[in-house]
């Protein structure tokens, strides 16, 4: 009897960094992204790193705990 197939999600991430308007410093850029599920080539804007730990989510099994900790870990850069 052949080994069972493993599953494979692929998923790709792009990050944007929006210029600063003015004189603000290269460190106030804000940041955001785009997340691409590859076999559906479905895709969702992001803000805040936990909306693509959801999106990621709804395609892998993830504990609820890895989703609060997504949001929570990540701090702005100064």
């Amino acid at each position: 009897m052949p080994a069972p197939t493993p599953r494979v999600e692929s998923f790709v991430l792009r990050f944007i960094g929006d210029v600063p308007e003015g004189d603000a410093p290269a460190s106030r850029r804000a940041w955001h992204g785009v997340i691409v599920h590859v076999q559906s080539n479905e895709e969702k804007a992001f803000a805040h790193f936990a909306e693509a730990a959801a999106f990621i989510a709804r395609y892998v099994p993830v504990d609820d705990s890895v989703l609060l900790a997504a949001d929570k870990a990540v701090e702005p850069a100064p």
